[in-house]
């Protein structure tokens, strides 16, 4: 029994108990807000240390750009005695550019992209409104790798950007020097994006990603205006690029860190002397010599701006030259030429004319220096080619995509040329490219054989390149020349790469390749005869006439080489090389040259009937080329009958003039070149860099004749 005084203390005590869950929750609940406060707190915390830091290396940063913006003040104040102290030497160019509003590909160096593609915002045949670098990696980059590095008086960096660039990640922007030194300024575009897995990192050389990883922290780019950047440039950066013209910066780089997908699209990266941009109504007075032994006084010079105007002066008896009153609206090219081959401004083929003197060398030097005629290292050639497989399980031959290759030439003879190029995002041999015509450019296809791949020079030096600008200024307008092919590359071997790849391009023009060497692939006999292939087990692509005289496509054979036999030459004609076949008159053909031609018209014709848009169009230079090295330009042949026939390469030359005829379409054929201009290698059959130009000269000098009188020469 509870007494009356125990009760009411165990009344008490049980309504406490009865309390204390209720009061342990909201306890609980308390202590869980004051945890999440707390954690907030410390977050804030966390994100206001991290500014802190960020602000301090960007104070950091100023400082020392502020020390050698005063440096430089203090050097230009204790000079200012000095005629040149605020523009530097008089052989010192104010201004230096990777990109502007001068199509990049037509300055001298490789171009190279990874995890990307690079496109430009076309405005004229040769300017460009912006460099567009689309991501497709969460890291991409640009690099240019320049011919020359010219003396300039540089201060500062510049950049600026399109206004419809992407705004995320960071970009880096830097110069990679002789000695792989990387100097190097970042710029935080905005937050980074969230990561895709489908991203695949892009695959850099270890030359350009060890350099700049090396670099340790960066300086900051700083806001100069809109969409516009600079930095002063360190004290031993400016006196490495103060010196004598030479190389002495082996690469231009762009990195975008954590924006991919996007689109970075970039207006302007130069080196720069001044704040103060140049106003394009002042004209600019250029000066300069011509420069490495092979200049000769009285020869001439030639200045061509982007609308055609062309000016020429006699140089001086030290090589020297000068234009006075060049715009600076329109792209210039400075040109001397010597045994038939261009030599262009240590710029490029085209560059920006600057306001007022502007001083810029034309170095004539060997393509490839090589005075101890030493043999190709086999051990530097670097190419890695793939198929491309449709939809329909066919395949087209192409080299790795965005890759550089690496071909140093055969064994057995002195090397002629350093042999790197670049693969582009479609892995030809060729600038990027993309399938949307944006700036209404012509478009112009170029497929053929090895000497239309061109292992052997950069992008910019190959004729589809230089044939962009040098039609373009004839005709007033953007032109893209899209280059395709394989080795062996005859018509048959390439309508794949045409239908599967060029016809995505829409293209208003379509070039084929054609020689005496094609020509030979075309026929059973022959090809069995020259290369020892079987005709029905190809490792080329080959088309046929049925039973029923039906034309009929064969895709090339995986075992072919089980069929391969050693060749044997055999002629078609007594006494007439298996080679010439083709190079007597047409109405003394044997039959089975007279099958290849008829091959070659049937499967024109139905390139023509399956894409009547396109003009497609027959082109030879290779034979004209090689003639005058195998004393074959002309000549005679007496026949088995004893009559005496012209034989050569001018017969030749008619020969294709009546395919062109037999199968409807036109023709470019450039004539023979004067003996003393060697247009190939001399042990390597393929065009050299002179033999590019020629065939992009004449290229451009037909087709300009020929658009107009279609009604393409000009307008979009």
């Amino acid at each position: 029994m509870v007494g009356p005084l125990v009760y009411p203390k165990l009344r008490y005590y049980a309504g406490v108990l009865r309390a204390m869950p209720g009061e342990q929750l909201r306890q609980s609940a308390v202590l869980a807000n004051l945890q999440a406060e707390h954690a907030k707190q410390t977050s804030e915390l966390a994100a206001i240390h991290a500014a802190q830091l960020k602000q301090s290396a960007e104070i950091k940063s100023e400082i020392l750009d502020l020390q050698d913006r005063l440096a430089d003040l203090n050097t230009d104040t204790a000079d200012s005695a000095s005629a040149n102290s605020s523009q530097g030497s008089p052989d010192q160019l104010g201004e230096w550019a990777f990109l502007n509003d001068i199509d990049v590909y037509q300055k001298a160096g490789l171009i190279e992209v990874y995890g990307g593609t690079l496109t430009q915002k076309r405005t004229g045949p040769i300017g460009v409104k912006s460099a567009v670098l689309t991501t497709s990696a969460r890291k991409s980059w640009l690099a240019w790798s320049p011919d020359n590095t010219p003396a300039i008086n540089a201060k500062q960096i510049e950049l600026e950007l399109d206004g419809d660039t992407i705004r995320a990640g960071t970009l880096t922007v830097g110069l990679i020097l002789d000695d792989y030194t990387f100097t190097g300024w970042s710029l935080r575009l905005g937050a980074d994006m969230p990561v895709d897995p489908a991203l695949k990192p892009a695959d850099v050389p270890s030359d350009l990603a060890e350099a700049v990883g090396k670099a340790g922290t960066l300086k900051q780019l700083r806001g100069a205006g809109s969409r516009r950047y600079v930095a002063t440039l360190p004290r031993s950066l400016k006196a490495a690029l103060a010196g004598t013209s030479g190389r002495s910066v082996r690469s231009w780089v762009i990195i975008l860190d954590g924006a991919g997908p996007g689109e970075l699209a970039i207006r302007r990266l130069a080196l720069t002397a001044s704040d103060v941009a140049g106003s394009d109504a002042a004209p600019s007075n250029i000066s300069g010599k011509v420069v490495g032994g092979l200049a000769a006084a009285g020869k001439r010079i030639e200045l061509i701006l982007e609308d055609n105007q062309t000016r020429s002066t006699e140089l001086g008896l030290d090589g020297s030259f000068a234009f006075s009153e060049v715009p600076t609206r329109l792209a210039a090219s400075l040109r001397y030429r010597f045994e038939g081959q261009d030599y262009y401004a240590s710029l490029g083929r085209w560059f920006r004319p600057l306001a007022g003197a502007m001083v810029v060398d034309v170095p004539v030097r060997p393509e490839f220096d090589n005075p101890g005629r030493k043999e190709p290292n086999a051990a530097e050639t670097d190419i890695k080619s793939e198929f491309d497989t449709d939809d329909q399980k066919m395949s087209i031959f192409r080299y790795a995509k965005h890759r550089r290759t690496v071909w140093p030439g055969g064994p057995g003879y002195p090397r002629e040329f350093a042999g790197r190029a670049f693969a582009n995002n479609f892995g030809h041999l060729d600038r990027d490219r993309a399938f949307d015509n944006r700036d209404r450019c012509l478009r112009i296809a170029a497929v053929g054989g090895s000497t239309f791949v061109a292992l052997q020079v950069k992008a910019y030096e190959k004729f589809n390149v230089v044939l962009e600008g040098e039609l373009g200024r004839r005709l007033g307008r953007c032109v893209e020349v899209i280059s395709a092919g394989r080795d062996n590359g005859d018509l048959a071997a390439n309508y794949r790469v045409i239908r599967d790849y060029i016809m995505k391009f829409s293209p208003d023009v379509v070039l084929i390749e054609q020689m005496s060497g094609l020509a030979t692939q075309m026929d059973a006999r022959i090809l069995k005869s020259t290369l020892g292939w079987s005709y029905e087990h190809n490792v080329l692509d080959d088309f046929y006439f049925d039973a029923n005289g039906a034309l009929t496509f064969r895709p090339w054979d995986s075992s072919w080489a089980l069929d391969a036999v050693a060749p044997t030459n055999e002629q078609l004609i007594n006494g007439l090389g298996i080679f010439e076949s083709f190079s007597i008159p047409y109405a003394d053909f044997a039959p089975e040259a007279k099958a290849s031609f008829d091959l070659f018209a049937a499967i024109a014709n139905k390139l023509k009937d399956d894409y009547p848009n396109t003009r497609f169009v027959l082109t030879t230079g290779h034979d004209q080329a090689v003639c005058h090295g195998s004393n074959s330009c002309d000549g005679k042949f007496a026949m088995p009958d004893g009559r005496s026939v012209r034989k050569g390469t001018a017969q030749l030359l008619e020969n294709f003039a009546r395919l062109c005829e037999q199968a409807s379409i036109d023709c470019l054929q450039p004539p023979v070149p004067p003996v003393e201009e060697h247009l190939t290698y001399q042990h390597d059959a393929h065009y050299s860099v002179r033999g590019h130009q020629w065939l992009a000269r004449h290229f451009a000098d037909q087709l300009a004749a020929l658009l107009s009188r279609a009604g393409l020469g000009s307008g979009n």
